[in-house]
């Protein structure tokens, strides 16, 4: 009898060693699962990032011929109104600075912001995760865009509004396109003597289609106005959400004007471009991010909240008093219920 306490502390101590071995061998599964998956995904964004270094450093677009007499290639060499450095702010920086406003500013109003969850042994806010999970989908589907767009360019070589301005073209029997003998003559065999231009000037002289400015900037900017309806609602005003959404596309709808202003694209290379961003963007948003898969239950054009169909067919179709079937009605409140 003076042994049972001891016996006691041995039981009892027992399973809480179990439980200690248990939590230590789930734990690290736990790890290398999330490894491998993040693994996975860095090996995806490598493999998507390969292509474009690939044409953008060793890869030459399809050398297209050209009539000496087209007006639509004759048109004078101009500077970028949108300049590479402002695209990469716009495509970049402002969605950058509105996700992580957003999810902060999300964050702080549920109450959570001081949360933390454990990420591979760290402690890490719940509003990074987000955030990094978010900034992930963004750049994916960037990626995709930007994929496309550069296989459009290098496999269609569609020669810019300027190019002749900076190929300055020499044809065969040293000959220009000014002579009269070539006027209406389609051209293949030259070469560009541009004088004043780098090598990377001719060569961008023949990567019109699609618009690149135009893809990116209408990715980034609808990506945003769609995330921004997700995730923020301005209960001060109705119209504040949908005047930054506004203002959104319209950067995107000026960087793409301001390239056949500036002689950089043909008006149907900006349309391409506009609409493969887009494009990339509603995949992205429904497909990827998923954004509007858990949308509030809401009966279209109606507004009103939908009840659950369970709990609204039990109290509908079992009423305190059930109507009679018959004069010679037998079926008690249950067997009514049952039989509706």
């Amino acid at each position: 009898m003076r042994d049972a306490p001891g016996d006691q502390s041995e039981t009892v101590s027992m399973p809480a060693s179990v439980t200690a071995s248990a939590a230590g061998s789930t734990g690290p599964p736990s790890h290398r699962r999330m490894t491998r998956r993040l693994l996975v995904e860095l090996l995806v964004v490598v493999v998507l990032v390969i292509p474009i270094c690939v044409f953008e450093f060793a890869a030459d677009p399809v050398r297209r011929g050209f009539f000496c007499d087209d007006e639509s290639i004759a048109y004078p060499f101009q500077d970028n109104t949108i300049t590479p450095v402002m695209l990469g702010l716009i495509v970049g920086l402002l969605p950058a600075l509105v996700l992580v406003v957003v999810e902060y500013v999300s964050h702080l109003r549920a109450g959570d912001i001081s949360a933390t969850v454990d990420l591979l042994g760290w402690r890490v806010s719940t509003w990074y995760v987000e955030l990094g999970r978010q900034s992930t989908y963004f750049c994916f589907g960037l990626l995709l865009t930007f994929d496309a767009t550069e296989v459009g360019k290098y496999t269609i070589g569609r020669l810019r509004p300027h190019f002749l301005a900076v190929c300055q073209p020499q044809l065969a029997g040293v000959s220009v396109c000014s002579d009269s003998a070539n006027l209406h003559r389609y051209v293949e065999n030259y070469e560009c003597a541009g004088e004043g231009f780098t090598v990377e000037d001719v060569r961008q002289a023949r990567l019109s289609f699609p618009s690149g400015h135009s893809s990116m900037a209408f990715y980034a900017m609808t990506y945003v106005a769609l995330y921004l309806q997700r995730k923020i609602t301005w209960r001060g005003s109705r119209l504040s959400r949908h005047f930054v959404q506004f203002a959104m596309l319209m950067v995107a709808w000026y960087t793409a004007l301001s390239r056949v202003m500036d002689h950089w694209h043909h008006w149907s290379d900006v349309l391409s471009g506009s609409l493969l961003g887009v494009a990339g963007a509603l995949i992205t948003a429904h497909y990827v991010a998923r954004m509007f898969d858990d949308r509030a239950s809401h009966i279209p054009g109606v507004g009103l909240r939908r009840e659950d169909t369970a709990v609204t067919l039990q109290e509908e179709v079992c009423p305190t008093t059930p109507p009679p079937y018959s004069a010679n009605n037998s079926f008690s409140e249950d067997q009514y219920c049952s039989k509706v």
